[in-house]
């Protein structure tokens, strides 16, 4: 499951929301690496057949298998921390450069769950509070999305603001 559930209290909590990666940075590397041994094993293979003119293009592929790898690396580095307090939710969007970070007091925040009706296009939760819309879980699956807004919805409706809030 991408994302990890750490309660305080049963109004409380935190989640974590992390895209599912298989492979970390350190797997990406030696995977890389074990690329560029075989394709050099090749390339001098070929060039001691004579065919030197391959040298130059297995080099290109490789930079450009590093550069694809480097591209999806900074991409799976996504990581939304959603921390409900007793007074406040706040949400933390970091990846590879840059970190956002969103509070909202929690009785004023709603948790929308929109679905596709015609099931074409993926779910979306979001977090409404003042007029703000803000998408969280954008890197889980639909179910996975269901199941983060029921978490966040019981939580939310455990501080005794009421059961008919959020959409």
């Amino acid at each position: 499951m991408p994302f990890s559930q750490r309660d305080i209290s049963e109004s409380a909590g935190s989640f974590v929301v992390r895209s599912n990666r298989s492979l970390g940075s350190k797997g990406t590397a030696l995977v890389f690496c074990g690329i560029c041994v075989v394709a050099l094993i090749v390339a001098v293979r070929f060039w001691l057949l004579g065919a030197w003119v391959v040298l130059p293009i297995f080099a290109l592929e490789l930079m450009l298998l590093g550069v694809a790898f480097l591209v999806v690396e900074r991409k799976t580095r996504f990581c939304e921390t959603i921390e409900l307090t007793e007074e406040s939710v706040s949400v933390v969007q970091r990846d590879w450069k840059s970190e956002r970070e969103w509070c909202y007091p929690k009785y004023w925040v709603q948790v929308v769950f929109r679905q596709d009706s015609a099931s074409w296009y993926p779910s979306h939760l979001y977090l409404r509070s003042h007029g703000d819309l803000l998408e969280i879980g954008a890197c889980l699956n639909d179910s996975e999305r269901l199941q983060l807004s029921q978490h966040l919805r019981r939580m939310i409706n455990r501080s005794g603001l009421g059961e008919g809030r959020g959409g």
